[in-house]
């Protein structure tokens, strides 16, 4: 039997003396998930959270736990692309008292070099680098697990699977030389409550390079609001102001029938003109969704600006409902008609 341990530099194997339990460890996390995210004792909980995160790895240190569901662990995000490329968990430790939140996760890599080999599993810790959402150059950086943009990542609607799966064309060196080449890339949408003012909204890509299968990387050159890729976008909102963030639908003007799948966002404003230091010091008066919406849209067959398979940025969307499609006046008329009958059956409406 085989124990994964983890450190700075990566995994390594061992051997363990006693056999792994799926069942027993999925038990005791059940047990211990909630009193991480509910309990205000800040010392208690990260002493837990150690104890949490030791029984992942090793859960994870047999290949069969990849496909271990852990059903009844529901304090934790569990999401796998369709491919089943990697398995990807998270969740989070808030400070009540101070209004801090703080992220953690684990990716499980699956690969095998051919149809005939078998399958590895390994695991990494996500190493959460909360400073790096402050920095400039953010959007811009290729980032592995030990520099990791912390988030709760969550299902997208419209979706079967908790991850978005997508191919396209990238140009990346190669010893001299900038070669192109095919690009399998996943899209994780996640969230940050970071603390009492700021919260985050993320779109994270994460890809994996076919000569170093086993490495995790954040980041791909695939999103496109002008000529230089970003690799991800962070979206920034105030404490008090709500903003959606989830795969839907667009339409290119009102009343067409067309129907655009793309990732669609609340657009954030800015009141006046502010420096980036100005918001992250007190962002409260400053910014929130202002009823506009953008999209990112994947570009499968056409070229934009030379490039193919890459998500576009799309500026002052017109959301699609689909629920709209089956509205029908009758039915809500019955539902009326059927709520004044039981008021008026219990003496609150005449």
């Amino acid at each position: 039997m085989r124990w994964l341990f983890v450190g700075l530099g990566g995994w390594l194997w061992a051997q363990a003396s006693s056999p792994v339990s799926l069942p027993e460890i999925e038990q005791q996390l059940a047990k211990i998930g909630p009193i991480i995210l509910n309990h205000e004792d800040m010392a208690l909980k990260d002493s837990l959270n150690k104890e949490f995160l030791a029984l992942w790895l090793k859960a994870f240190s047999v290949p069969e736990a990849f496909s271990y569901p852990f059903d009844s662990v529901v304090t934790v995000s569990d999401l796998c692309p369709p491919d089943s490329a990697f398995r990807i968990l998270t969740w989070q430790i808030v400070d009540f008292e101070e209004r801090d939140h703080y992220y953690y996760g684990i990716v499980v890599r699956r690969w095998r070099k051919d149809k005939n080999s078998p399958w590895q599993v390994r695991a990494y810790v996500l190493k959460e680098i909360p400073e790096v959402l402050q920095e400039d150059d953010i959007e811009q950086r290729t980032l592995d697990h030990t520099q990791w943009v912390g988030a709760l990542y969550y299902h997208p609607r419209y979706s079967k699977h908790g991850v978005l799966r997508y191919e396209g064309w990238v140009k990346v060196p190669r010893g001299r030389k900038i070669v192109k080449e095919k690009l399998v890339y996943y899209v994780l949408l996640g969230w940050n409550g970071y603390d009492k003012r700021r919260n985050f909204k993320v779109i994270e890509t994460i890809f994996f390079d076919p000569r170093q299968p086993e490495k995790v990387f954040f980041g791909a050159p695939v999103i496109y609001s002008g000529p230089v890729p970003k690799m991800r976008v962070i979206v920034p909102y105030s404490e008090t102001t709500p903003l959606s963030l989830n795969k839907g639908w667009f339409v290119p003007k009102q009343g067409s029938r067309r129907r655009i799948e793309a990732i669609v966002f609340d657009h954030v404003s800015t009141a006046g003109r502010r420096s980036q230091k100005t918001l992250w010091e007190d962002p409260r008066p400053f910014f929130g969704a202002d009823g506009t919406y953008d999209a990112l849209v994947f570009l499968k067959k056409g070229l934009w600006e030379g490039r193919r398979g890459i998500l576009v940025y799309r500026r002052n969307v017109i959301p699609y409902a689909p629920e709209i499609e089956h509205y029908d006046p009758k039915v809500i008329q019955r539902q009326r008609e059927e709520a004044m009958r039981k008021l008026r059956q219990y003496g609150f409406s005449r």
